[in-house]
């Protein structure tokens, strides 16, 4: 039986339990208890096999692949390299027997597995940005700032002994760039 509130509490607007009116604003209230995914390893959660990796295939194939996706009962593992994808696939029954055991839910899930050669790996996922790295911007000087003419005038003096009018500029624009 439901917990009915009295017409006192109705007009104090008092609450001790949260009312849930639809089955949708149930499905929320649960989902909002149990967090962006859920706790309990019973219930299974891509994010779960993710972190039980290392635990699946140990520490060295954890560090070069990951677990990607499962589809049509085949679970897709990103490898950092093609050795890794080739040593795992003679380890195929184990890694799915493991899984099996650590997460009961998806004996009909996965029944093989496919590798698919990437640079991504468990540690780039836990890094907390991916940016690219950006090179330096070498400062260009004014062919009449005061660097540049003494630049310059150690350039003249470093290849003045080159006769090669050729090979002599090409030198001198490089140290100068």
């Amino acid at each position: 039986m439901k917990h009915l509130k009295s017409i006192s509490d109705i007009l104090n607007n008092y609450s001790d339990t949260d009312e849930v009116y639809t089955t949708d604003q149930k499905k929320k209230l649960w989902r909002k208890s149990k967090g962006y995914f859920t706790r309990d390893e019973n219930t299974f959660s891509f994010i779960h096999l993710i972190k039980a990796w290392e635990e699946i295939v140990g520490k060295l194939l954890a560090d070069n692949s990951i677990p990607l996706k499962i589809k049509n009962g085949t679970l897709f593992v990103s490898t950092k390299h093609q050795i890794f994808a080739q040593e795992m696939s003679f380890l195929d029954q184990t890694i799915i027997d493991k899984i099996h055991a650590r997460f009961p839910d998806l004996r009909k899930n996965i029944t093989k597995i496919k590798y698919i050669n990437n640079e991504f790996t468990l540690q780039d996922f836990n890094q907390p940005t991916h940016q690219k790295k950006s090179k330096p911007i070498k400062k260009k000087l004014h062919p009449f700032s005061p660097e540049y003419k003494q630049r310059l005038y150690l350039a003249n003096e470093l290849f003045e002994d080159i006769e090669d009018q050729e090979v002599k500029d090409a030198l001198m624009k490089y140290y100068l760039s």
